[in-house]
């Protein structure tokens, strides 16, 4: 490969447009999840530095776009509660991040999606209201997960489903606290020196097409499909792939 691409096969480059696709595809049908279907699929051929940075400059753009159309319907009380947590935990989570080796680090990513696949495919709950002080514990590990795995709104969202019934409102208050989650982590990412690298940025402009269109079809998506039967179904692949990453990790540490 040139310079200006990253040491990959041809066939992980050409991969790298679907999964992006399919994972825009989810966060324009729910207001979050993009992350947490792209980041472990990548993951199996590239670090978490590569992945996490690589992600989060899409989101950068999905995010500011789906907020500016949504913003009128969040909840900014629930938004308040959260932010102070999220943003101490993003601090540890880019510590981690820089110095986890990447066996471990591929274990507990893999640990962390097969356990969120599993809770989706728990089913539908009785709605129930927890208190506020839940905002603290939830948003520091959803700052540590957004950064160290990309995937903080999953974590927001157990908290998130718990205070807000609306569907609408749901979505477009996750939608503003992952926007303001992914403009820290890419500030983060730049003066650490992970999202400056010619090859991630090369890679992430070529496929920020299959980002708008995954966007787009989503939206599309939101009122015609069973939220709960799309919900089964990504709860499927997660629970596969992230199998798959923790054998993955399993063998890596082995070698070891």
């Amino acid at each position: 490969m040139t310079a200006w691409l990253p040491d990959a096969p041809w066939y992980v480059l050409a991969a790298l447009p679907f999964v992006v696709f399919a994972a825009y595809t989810m966060f324009g049908a729910t207001g979050f999840g993009s992350s947490i279907i792209a980041v472990p699929a990548i993951a199996h051929f590239f670090p978490l530095t590569f992945a996490v940075p690589l992600v989060t400059a899409l989101d950068c753009t999905a995010t500011a776009n789906a907020s500016w159309r949504q913003w009128r319907h969040a909840d900014f009380g629930e938004f308040r509660h959260l932010l102070p947590a999220m943003l101490i935990g993003i601090g540890a989570g880019t510590t981690l991040l820089v110095n986890l080796p990447r066996g471990p680090a591929l274990l507990a990513l893999g640990v962390f999606v097969t356990g969120y696949g599993l809770y989706l495919f728990a089913g539908r709950r009785e709605w129930r209201a927890v208190r506020p002080f839940w905002a603290w514990p939830i948003g520091l590990v959803g700052g540590v997960v957004s950064v160290l795995f990309g995937t903080g709104g999953p974590i927001y969202m157990v908290y998130l489903s718990a205070r807000i019934r609306d569907k609408t409102t749901l979505r477009a208050t996750s939608s503003v606290l992952v926007t303001l989650s992914v403009f820290v982590r890419t500030a983060v990412f730049v003066g650490t020196g992970l999202l400056t690298h010619a090859p991630l940025l090369v890679v992430a402009a070529a496929l920020l097409p299959f980002m708008f269109g995954g966007f787009w079809f989503g939206n599309r998506l939101h009122d015609a499909l069973s939220r709960a039967g799309v919900l089964r179904l990504i709860a499927g692949l997660l629970v596969a792939n992230g199998l798959l990453l923790a054998l993955r990790a399993l063998a890596m540490l082995r070698g070891d």
